[in-house]
């Protein structure tokens, strides 16, 4: 199978595509015990449309909550969709091509590139019937990951915790326990139809860090397309 042709024809389709429904299940387990679980049924279509039904229970550090939304927008012009409080996109200045608002040089570009390069020939594309199942083990890239997205995972509000409670205990949280994992396991995994459609797609993390102890993080992001 041609691996480059496979990516390209999901990308593209999925891509095109006018509508998008689906939900997101984000969920997190430290030393085996639950303490976030998020969930967002959300609806998009190109018009702009979208609707985001949003879900969140937390329980950490002694810290309880719990949280219920219903989001309905039109938004003009073509940056993607997103859902009001529940997560966003990063922002301009933030995508690859610069750092931090700075614009960067070619060597870091370069980096970058052989980074995708590298996930590319690391990842596993097989068929299973009239299913492609993607699979792809970061393990070895968490350094290089780690380095390139710890700023801009600490601004992406999907990774802190629920939304409107700026003194949460999860906030910013989460992405920095894993920041301080030894040696943590990544694996992501997705199924796309005969048609080139993304039905499923799922990405885990493991490990164990050190903060006052000993500690394992477990956490989860699903997302299941409907249309």
């Amino acid at each position: 199978m041609n691996k480059i042709k496979a990516v390209y024809d999901v990308v593209k389709t999925m891509k095109d595509k006018t509508s998008r429904e689906g939900i997101l299940q984000v969920k997190v387990e430290q030393d085996g015990q639950q303490v976030w679980n998020f969930s967002n049924e959300f609806q998009h279509n190109d018009d702009g449309k979208t609707k985001c039904k949003l879900k969140s229970e937390w329980n950490v550090d002694g810290n309880e909550g719990r949280h219920e939304s219903t989001t309905e927008f039109t938004r003009n012009g073509h940056e993607g969709f997103g859902c009001h409080r529940g997560f966003r996109h990063f922002r301009h200045h933030e995508r690859f091509g610069h750092e931090h608002g700075k614009q960067r040089g070619f060597k870091s570009r370069a980096e970058g590139f052989l980074f995708l390069l590298r996930m590319l020939n690391e990842l596993k594309v097989e068929e299973q019937g009239e299913k492609l199942l993607f699979s792809l083990d970061l393990g070895e890239e968490v350094k290089q990951i780690r380095d390139r997205m710890q700023g801009k995972f600490e601004q992406n509000m999907m990774f802190q915790g629920p939304p409107h409670h700026h003194h949460h205990p999860l906030k910013g949280k989460l992405m920095k326990e894993i920041m301080l994992m030894d040696k943590p396991q990544i694996l992501i995994n997705m199924v796309a139809n005969k048609d080139k459609e993304v039905e499923k797609a799922v990405i885990t993390i493991q490990g164990k860090y050190e903060k006052d102890g000993v500690h394992e993080l477990k956490a989860s992001a699903e997302i299941n397309f409907t249309n």
